[in-house]
């Protein structure tokens, strides 16, 4: 018998796999900018998905302002700020790949495949917004994000590729969890933001005393 689906599960199974799009697109991005872009789009439908469930949970004023704050911080401002990192150092940032595009999202793939395999194994309640999709979704998105910042050696791409995997936390959070307190919601807003504050005066440094912005750099200073 086939399940008929309800406006908020439609909505988010929408907004799952425009996330998880968008998401894999980071394997194709040859320059910073792309990269940029992708996590601006990515942090508007994680406010939209805030927002929906806000809406269905009787317009809880929490997660409407989360949506709001998402909107205005990670989606506008936090993009900004990067790009006007790199405009400067743009022309001497390579993003170079550890494997080819095929290969990269053959493994994003199999990750996305074993995140599935993970989540219908649990015995999670039926709700309005498909908990085992949504948690299927929500590791997806960690696993491809590491694997993103394991393929990508450059400090920028890395930055991005731990914001998007901070989204996917995001998303899980407010979609199988909407009652937790607030706060929690605000902290991940924050987390990000004072991850791409650090690495933004740690780029600027990188780039200036050693006119790259590879990890090679990292790797000579490790001890």
């Amino acid at each position: 018998m086939l399940h008929q689906l309800t406006v908020p599960e439609a909505f988010a199974g929408t907004i799952a796999m425009l996330l998880l799009l968008v998401q894999l697109s980071l394997f194709r991005s040859m320059v910073i900018a792309e990269f940029i872009r992708v996590y601006a789009i990515q942090a508007w439908l994680v406010a939209a998905i805030c927002f929906g469930v806000g809406v269905t949970e009787g317009w809880a004023w929490d997660l409407l302002l989360l949506a709001v704050l998402t909107i205005v911080f990670k989606g506008t401002l936090l993009p900004r700020y990067m790009q006007g990192l790199v405009r400067n150092i743009s022309s001497r940032v390579e993003l170079p790949a550890r494997i080819n595009v095929l290969a990269s999202l053959l493994l994003a793939g199999a990750l996305i495949g074993l995140a599935v395999l993970t989540s219908i194994q649990l015995p999670l309640h039926q709700g309005a917004f498909l908990p085992q999709a949504d948690l299927a979704t929500a590791l997806s998105m960690v696993f491809v994000g590491f694997l993103v910042a394991i393929l990508r050696p450059n400090a920028l791409a890395q930055v991005i590729a731990f914001l998007t995997l901070e989204d996917g936390l995001f998303f899980g959070t407010v979609t199988l969890a909407p009652g937790l307190p607030f706060i929690i919601g605000v902290l991940l807003l924050l987390d990000a933001l004072v991850a791409v504050v650090v690495f933004g005066v740690l780029v600027r440094a990188l780039v200036e005393r050693h006119d790259a912005a590879g990890i090679a750099v990292f790797q000579r200073l490790r001890g």
